[in-house]
C-alpha cells in the first residue's frame, strides 16, 4: 500500500496513513478526521491556558460539536447500515458493533466538557477535554484501520456514493458553507488545493468568495494554537 504523508502544518497529531487500495477515495474523510483532532488540540490548549470561557473558544467548540454530530449521524444512517446488510464474518460484525458503541460513548464526554465550560471549571475542563480527545481520536483510528477497509471491500464506489448523496441531501450548500471553511481552517496551500480540487468548480468558487468570508465573520479559537 502507498503511504500518505501527513501535512505537518496541520499539527503533530496527524497520522501517517496507509492508503486502502480500491475504488473509494477516503481522503476527504481523513481530512475531516484531522480537523476534529485539530479542534480537540485547540480545546486542550485553551483549557491549559485558562481560556475556556473565552467567547471565541466557545464559538469554535460549538462549531466542532456541530460538525462532529453531522459526521456521526451520516455514518450511523448511511455507512454502518449498508455494511450491516453485507458483512457476515463475526469479526466484521464486531467492528460495526464497536463503531456504534464508540459513537455512543463520545456524546456524554462532550457533555462533560460543556458542563465544565458552563461552570467555569478550568481544572475540570482540562481533564474533561483530554478524556474526550482520547476517546474520539482512538475511535477515528479504529474507524480508519478497521471499518473503512470493510467499506472499501463491501460497498465500493456505488455504496460510498450513497453516503455522499445522503450528506448532500441532508446538508446541501448550507452545510457545505460551514464544513468547507471549518475543515480548511489552518490548512496549508497544498492541502487546500488538494481538497478543493476534488470539488466541482462552482463549489470551489463559492467556497472562496462566499463560504470562507462568511465563516470568518465569527471569530473562533482566537489566539489558540492548534
Amino acid at each position: 500500500m502507498t503511504s500518505q504523508s501527513p501535512d505537518h502544518t496541520r499539527g503533530a497529531a496527524m497520522r501517517e496513513r496507509e492508503l486502502i487500495p480500491g475504488e473509494i477515495d477516503f481522503s476527504l474523510m481523513y481530512f475531516a478526521h484531522d480537523a476534529f483532532a485539530r479542534d480537540l488540540r485547540r480545546m486542550a490548549a485553551a483549557a491549559a491556558a485558562g481560556r475556556g470561557t473565552d467567547p471565541t473558544v466557545r464559538n469554535g467548540w460549538e462549531t466542532f460539536k456541530r460538525q462532529l454530530h453531522i459526521h456521526h449521524v451520516a455514518e450511523d444512517e448511511s455507512i454502518w447500515p449498508q455494511l450491516r446488510e453485507k458483512v457476515t464474518d463475526p469479526r466484521d460484525v464486531a467492528v460495526l458493533d464497536m463503531m456504534e458503541a464508540e459513537h455512543g460513548r463520545i456524546d456524554p464526554l462532550l457533555a462533560q466538557v460543556d458542563a465544565c465550560l458552563t461552570a467555569g471549571s478550568a481544572d475540570g475542563l482540562a481533564a474533561a477535554a483530554q478524556e474526550a480527545a482520547d476517546a474520539l481520536i482512538a475511535h477515528m483510528e479504529h474507524e480508519e484501520d478497521l471499518a473503512l477497509p470493510l467499506a472499501q471491500t463491501h460497498l465500493g464506489s456505488a455504496g460510498w456514493n450513497k453516503y455522499v448523496k445522503y450528506l448532500q441531501k441532508t446538508q446541501g450548500l448550507s452545510g457545505a458553507a460551514e464544513f468547507l471553511p471549518w475543515a480548511l481552517d489552518g490548512a496549508s496551500p497544498a492541502t487546500r488545493a488538494e481538497v478543493l480540487g476534488k470539488l466541482p468548480a462552482p463549489v470551489r468558487l463559492l467556497s472562496r468568495l462566499v463560504f470562507e468570508p462568511r465563516y470568518a465573520k465569527t471569530p473562533r479559537w482566537s489566539g489558540v494554537a492548534a
